[in-house]
């Protein structure tokens, strides 16, 4: 039975972020456009790991921006996901991608950026409600359960 429900809360998310790295920057929004802030999560890699898309849906860029290597893919519903700091892509633009599907190696570390409507969201939210100001609601986070303390 638990595998169903871990199925079925998975379906209900439009991004699926890595769990085996640990965060080194989460999301910190900006208080101006050029502010500083972190406008994605940092994972600590090491070096060569593999990197997954988090979202299904067409690759729109592949390529350096200013000696960091990146992959954006537009998801279905219409959200960027920037997976950053790689070493290697094993992808291209049009390429259709899955949730998990292989789309390079990390260079030591990770960043995924999420953006809607030109704006830098917090990549823990996912899925479109249309209740939500920002088209999106939090993660569903996955914990496990013990009849005894930690």
């Amino acid at each position: 039975m638990l595998p169903k429900l871990i199925e079925f809360i998975a379906a209900l998310c439009a991004l699926v972020l890595p769990t085996q790295f640990a965060v080194t920057d989460s999301f910190r929004p900006p208080t101006c456009a050029w502010c500083a802030g972190n406008r994605g999560i940092e994972y600590a890699t090491p070096q060569g790991s593999p990197v997954h898309s988090s979202a299904s849906g067409e690759v729109t860029f592949v390529g350096s921006v200013a000696g960091t290597l990146f992959v954006v893919v537009r998801a279905t519903n219409g959200v960027l996901v920037t997976h950053g700091r790689l070493s290697s892509v094993q992808v291209s633009a049009g390429d259709r991608v899955s949730a998990g599907f292989r789309i390079g190696s990390s260079s030591g570390g990770l960043y995924i950026g999420v953006r809607h409507l030109g704006v830098y969201l917090d990549p823990t939210t996912c899925s479109v409600l249309a209740k939500n100001p920002s088209g999106l609601r939090p993660r569903a986070v996955l914990v496990p359960i013990h009849s005894h303390g930690p």
